[in-house]
Order: structure tokens, then C-alpha cells, then sequence
């Protein structure tokens, strides 16, 4: 099935509570539409301020098929500009990081500060008397806003706060950053980027794959701890739970089944605590923190993987802040970032980064291994005969808690079910 014109079809009719369309991860109509009706329109993350610590320093970003320019201006404030001369419209920042006091068009020389003004014209004398470099700076983005050094755009001019769209995430990026005794991050250790040939909806959250797609992970991961914990993390007896917190926000909550103990690794995306004088260390300076050995270990055992989906395209996984850009219905980038605890001892973020290595990369344990199966999605999704495909697991099953949130077992499809709605609230 081709949907040739979404509005007329109504895409929320290509989503039903027990299955969804095959268009929606085929069709490039759709796709288009996505584009303009989400990732235009919604808060979508863009960068971490520990990007651009700096003033003068800059990255550049990409939201849909817009290229984004941050900058740290000399006065210190953070800014967002669409990376493109007011002139002929090239891109005037070409590199993904830096610090410059100024960009320069390579086509014919306009020069912008790193706070947005047009600053430089070449030849200036061939322009006419209505000509005002005052009017023609960089472009700023409509909206942005920060939560917590995480910095989101909002190409759209008007609609709800970034408090709103985030809702009941914020708590779980609280999280994310209580594993530092000072509660910040850094994005200071690199990119991973991979890509795949397939939609950009597959990625994450899916709690009940875990035991199949990385067979080989847990069979490697039991060989060096002497358990197999984290296979029965991920069947229907577990205690773990899919969670979906409104919005097209969701989790996986692993956190019933990891304990966290100097010395014992329990998560293979971060591996465990060093019993050694890094260790000590870090878990001294929690305890500081917090007032008691119990409440640092709540603390660590929280951030340690929040495995959170906030809607649309970030996720927070392990040690990762992971970006997902899609770029076609059938070709998705996705970059991830080790995220370094500021505040603990060198050997604490060594780990971490050794455990984000191990299982995260594109030459690691667990990536590979979904990056394939989302292309063999791809590529059986092309076999439309029967179009439609089930997400009904644990429907009917699930639990809705005082405050609205719908918590099911961990191999439950709570969470496409909660991306799926939202996808379709947005598109009408």
C-alpha cells in the first residue's frame, strides 16, 4: 500500500491499539509528513551545553533535513541558527565542532558573528542604499530551551513549553545525572554514528527481543560473570517492566533486577563498579552526597540505566545519550554519546566507557545486532500482501497506576503501543 494522499486516507487510521500499518514504516509520503508534522513542529533534543562549554565554541546539528549551528557566543549565552547564508543560502559552518569567533560563507565571503549578526559583506559598494546588514543575520531557530543541559529546538513558533512536551521524563533525566555527586554530565569522550537502512521508529525500547537479537551478548555476558541474570531480566516472569509515560514518552524500568555491588558487573552497557580506590572513592563521595551508604547505592543503581525514550528522538540508554535522525522512510543515522560523570574519579568514567564500548558501538556486542534486524525489517516490510503487523502483546494485561501511567512486563509491547499513539496524534 502507497498512501498517496495521508490527510485524505487520516493517518491515525494506519494505527489501531493491536496493529499498525506497514505504510508507516514504508512510505515515503508519510515520511515527508512526518518531517514537517513532528520533527518541525514538536521539541526535538538538539545538543548537551557540554558541547560548546566554551565561548566561541560551536557544533552543528541537524534536525529532519535542517542543519543546525549552536553556538556559545562571546558573551557566554547559548544560541541556535539554521546553518545557512542569508546570501545563496550555503552553509556557512562546515565542521561538527569548533571555536570560532565568527562564520564565513566559503561562496563569497559574508561573514556572520558566532551571536548571529551579518558583521563582513565583501565589495559592500555595489549593494544599493536599501541594502542593511542589520536585517540579514543568520537565522535564529523559533524556540529553544534547555532542561538540565539538554538543549531542545522547536521549529515551530508558537505551542506548549518544553516542561509540557517532556512531562513526566524530567524525573528520569533527574535520574540519568544522580550518578554524579555534583548531578552533571559531560559529552567530553566522542561520538559513535552509525546508520542503518530501515525506519527510524525501530530504534529502542523493545524489552522483549533482548534474549533473541542478542543471543550471543548473553551468552558471552554469562560466560564472564558465572550467571545468567540478565537473560532471565528479559522473559514473562521478570520483574522488569515496560512502561508508558504519556506522549509518546516510555521505558524500559530494568532497575528490579539490577544490584549494584563494588566489583560485580550487573549491566553489560556500563559494567560495574571497580573494587578498587576508584571505587572506594566515587561511592565515598556519593555517600557525601546523599547521607548514607543506602541512599548513594539508590542513587547509582538509578542512573545507572534509566533506558528512556524521550519522544521523538532522544533516548537515554546505559551510559548513552543516544540521537536518532531519520533522513528517509528506509534510512536512519544514529549517533551516540557516552556521557562522562562529572565530579567522580578518572577510573569511574574509564569503566563506564570500557562498559559503553563493549555493548553500544558500531564495533561493539549489542549494536550490530540491531542495526541488522531493523534492515531486515526494511526489507520484509516490502512484502505488503498482509500489511498489517501485531503489537498487541500484554494488551489487556497492563497495569495503570494512580497517576495514569500504564506499566506492563518488560516483553510487553506497552512502548510501541505509547510511540505508535503519539506518531498518530501528531500526524492529524
Amino acid at each position: 500500500m502507497t498512501v498517496v494522499d495521508g490527510p485524505q486516507i487520516g493517518y491515525s487510521s494506519l494505527v489501531e491499539e493491536s496493529r499498525v500499518h506497514s505504510s508507516v514504516f514504508t512510505d515515503e509520503t508519510i515520511f515527508d509528513a512526518e518531517l514537517e508534522r513532528i520533527f518541525h513542529r514538536y521539541w526535538v533534543y538538539l545538543a548537551h551545553e557540554s558541547e560548546v562549554p566554551e565561548p566561541g565554541d560551536y557544533c552543528t546539528k541537524s534536525i529532519g533535513r535542517h542543519s543546525i549551528i549552536v553556538s556559545r557566543g562571546t558573551d557566554g549565552e547559548v544560541r541556535a541558527f539554521f546553518n545557512r547564508c542569508r546570501h545563496r543560502g550555503t552553509t556557512v559552518c562546515r565542521y561538527e565542532h569548533g571555536n570560532a569567533e565568527f562564520f564565513r560563507c566559503p561562496y563569497h565571503g559574508w561573514t556572520y558573528s558566532n551571536k548571529g549578526p551579518l558583521i563582513g559583506v565583501p565589495f559592500p559598494s555595489r549593494y544599493g542604499e536599501d541594502f542593511q546588514k542589520g536585517s540579514l543575520g543568520l537565522v535564529p531557530v523559533p524556540r529553544l530551551d534547555d532542561y538540565r543541559g539538554f538543549l531542545f529546538v522547536s521549529l515551530a513558533d508558537e505551542g506548549p513549553s518544553l516542561l509540557d512536551h517532556l512531562g513526566r521524563t524530567a524525573e528520569y533525566i533527574d535520574m540519568f545525572l544522580q550518578g554524579s555527586p555534583v548531578e552533571q554530565i559531560e559529552l567530553s569522550a566522542g561520538v559513535s554514528k552509525s546508520n542503518f537502512h530501515g525506519n527510524w521508529k525501530f530504534v529502542g525500547m523493545d524489552g522483549y527481543h533482548v534474549n533473541f537479537t542478542h543471543k550471543s551478548v548473553q551468552d558471552l555476558q554469562t560466560r564472564r560473570t558465572g550467571n545468567a541474570e540478565s537473560r532471565k531480566g528479559n522473559s514473562d516472569r521478570a520483574p522488569n517492566l515496560t512502561v508508558d509515560l504519556g506522549g509518546g514518552h516510555c521505558r524500559l524500568d530494568l532497575s528490579l533486577t539490577d544490584h549494584v555491588e563494588l566489583g560485580k558487573a550487573t549491566s553489560s552497557l556500563i559494567g560495574e563498579i571497580p573494587n578498587n580506590e576508584a571505587g572506594h572513592d566515587y561511592v565515598r563521595l556519593m555517600v557525601e552526597r546523599h547521607g548514607s551508604e543506602a541512599d548513594a547505592y539508590e542513587r547509582i543503581r538509578g542512573a545507572r540505566d534509566v533506558h528512556l525514550h524521550v519522544w521523538p528522538n532522544l533516548q537515554l540508554i546505559g551510559s548513552e545519550i543516544r540521537v536518532i535522525r531519520p533522513l528517509s522512510a528506509g534510512y536512519t543515522e544514529v549517533f551516540g554519546y557516552p556521557s562522562m560523570l562529572v565530579g567522580v574519579p578518572d577510573g569511574i568514567n574509564e569503566r563506564r566507557l570500557r562498559g559503553y564500548e563493549w555493548f553500544n558501538t558500531v564495533a561493539a556486542f549489542g549494536t550490530p545486532d540491531d542495526r541488522e534486524v531493523f534492515e531486515r525489517n526494511q526489507v520484509g516490510l516490502q512484502n505488503d500482501r498482509e500489511p498489517w503487523l501485531v503489537i498487541s502483546r500484554g494488551l489487556g494485561q497492563a497495569e495503570v497506576t494512580e497517576d495514569g501511567v500504564v506499566v506492563g512486563n518488560i516483553t510487553d509491547e506497552v512502548t510501541q503501543r505509547s510511540q505508535l499513539r503519539q506518531w498518530a496524534e501528531a500526524m492529524e
